[in-house]
């Protein structure tokens, strides 16, 4: 059975673009290191304004993992600075039997090799 990680982020005032641009940067590198499967992420915005994310992950991941990865680290910290996490649950839509989100195809999309496979 695969996994998933949902996370929720409010971003800071005029920064909801930097987050999600964060968070794709975050899964190419993710992905590239075999934590992430190759299935794109679901970035969402509640009616509220607040980022939430949705990546499938690969057996080899866990957070102590990903944190060993410099770039992710790095990633996350600019993440931190734009942002602040929220917990589903603080979500409007998180009381509803079905949690709507607006959605969006529009980010590009991304050619990214595993780390072993570009090694050859």
């Amino acid at each position: 059975m695969a996994t998933s990680i949902i996370v929720g982020y409010r971003p800071f005032p005029g920064r909801t673009d930097l987050v999600v641009s964060i968070l794709l940067e975050t899964y190419v590198v993710m992905q590239r290191a075999g934590l992430i499967t190759a299935r794109r992420p679901w970035i969402m915005r509640s009616e509220e304004g607040n980022v939430v994310a949705a990546f499938d992950m690969t057996d080899e991941y866990s957070f102590a993992a990903s944190e060993k990865i410099r770039e992710v680290s790095m990633l996350r910290a600019r993440l931190m600075g734009v942002a602040e996490r929220v917990p589903l649950s603080g979500l409007r839509e998180s009381n509803d039997p079905y949690a709507e989100f607006e959605t969006s195809n529009d980010y590009p999309a991304v050619d990214t090799p595993r780390v072993a496979d570009a090694q050859g």
